[in-house]
């Protein structure tokens, strides 16, 4: 199929939808909703309607500016080519190899599962960070090898693992990463089949999908009614409840700090490494980020919180350089399978993980899960490639 052909969105409206349910919703969610919704009512012991001033307004637009430029600049700069990574796309036999070594590890944790004891549609009952990070990479993973292979059988075997990996990391009440990969994998279909963007059935079949998903979500807390009360709480819930840690953090920190050490980004470089291969690499992150002036009692931390604890008001060159590398990958995947298959697999980011996870988390996913792994598999396979047929193999 020629790339005419194909299906290739800009970043800039996953990064608005990302935007304005975690950043705006909440300017306005909380004065109207709050105090009449059941879970929403929650977020009145932490967050007040102050916090939502002219500092906050200026925040949101310094945050948007900077993304916009970053993304804009670079895409215009970057010019269209192919990758020699291209080329792995098409083999037929050695990506066999890595799927029987995803296959392995799906086993080999699927019976750490078995020990440690987490049953299926428990919710966080039965929570392991060790477990449940190792399925969301393999499922993470999953979506980019389906997108990035050309070969059908070899795409119907990584679906099957996706479908099944998902399965558990559903019933275990975890549903980020089963969205960030389900998104990529929509995408890549889209990006072939782009008429499905005029067809009913399909915007049908997404509102049943994200009900789906937050119907997850009330299983999740323990819940059995399904009304519209419910239903207004957990879609709201993650944005005002990241926005209550925004607050908690400027009222500990006294105030927006001027500078910050960016302890997270060193966290990253730890996160980088599998956990199976260093298992206290989880608490050496935790001391290495701590910060005392961070409180998150509902979990996920507003994107304010991440960016003024490492940055401070130099946060927007970090968000710059984001927006640089999605206008980077933009152009590259005009015409590269392999930046395609990457940028697929990052734009779900912008939508959830950016606002409401720690930077060592949003980093870790783009550039090791989403570039270090895809990239070495890749060049894995050009190596094989290339001794293969300079021993008369195909």
């Amino acid at each position: 199929m020629s790339n005419e052909n194909l299906w290739i969105p800009g970043a800039i409206p996953f990064f608005l939808f990302g935007f304005f349910y975690y950043l705006i919703s909440p300017v306005f969610v909380f004065p109207l909703l709050s105090r009449e919704n059941d879970i929403l009512f929650f977020a009145t012991g932490y967050l007040v309607d102050s916090y939502f001033d002219s500092a906050y307004a200026l925040d949101v637009l310094f945050i948007f500016l900077s993304f916009y430029f970053g993304y804009s600049a670079t895409k215009s700069a970057t010019s269209r080519t192919l990758s020699t990574l291209d080329y792995c796309s098409f083999q037929e036999k050695s990506p066999l190899f890595f799927a029987l070594a995803l296959l392995t590890l799906i086993v080999y944790f699927l019976l750490v599962a078995v020990q440690t004891g987490p049953g299926l549609f428990t919710g966080y009952s039965g929570y392991d960070v060790y477990v449940l990070g190792a399925f969301s990479t393999i499922v993470f993973l999953s979506a980019w090898f389906v997108n990035f292979f050309s070969e059908k059988h070899i795409r119907y075997l990584f679906i099957i693992y996706f479908i099944f990996c998902s399965v558990l990391l559903l019933g275990w009440g975890s549903r980020m990463f089963f969205v960030l990969s389900f998104t990529a994998l929509l995408l890549g279909f889209i990006s072939h089949h782009k008429k499905i963007l005029k067809s009913v059935l399909f915007y049908v079949s997404a509102s049943i999908s994200a009900i789906f998903i937050v119907f997850v979500g009330v299983l999740r807390e323990g819940g059995t009614d399904f009304n519209s009360n419910t239903l207004l709480g957990i879609l709201f819930a993650e944005p005002l409840f990241s926005a209550a840690s925004g607050f908690l953090f400027l009222e500990n920190s006294g105030g927006r700090p001027a500078y910050n050490i960016p302890h997270e980004l060193y966290a990253t470089v730890i996160h980088f490494v599998p956990s199976f291969l260093f298992p206290g690499k989880i608490q050496l992150i935790s001391d290495l980020t701590f910060n005392e002036n961070i409180s998150s009692p509902f979990g996920g931390t507003a994107l304010i919180v991440n960016l003024y604890s490492n940055f401070g008001m130099l946060y927007p060159i970090f968000v710059a350089a984001i927006g640089s590398y999605y206008g980077f990958l933009f152009v590259k995947s005009q015409d590269s399978i392999f930046y395609r298959s990457i940028y697929f697999s990052a734009l779900p980011v912008l939508l959830f993980l950016f606002y409401r996870d720690g930077i060592t988390t949003v980093l870790k996913v783009l550039f090791f899960n989403g570039l270090i792994v895809p990239y070495f598999v890749a060049k894995s396979l050009t190596f094989y490639s290339t001794l293969s047929s300079s021993d008369g193999f195909r």
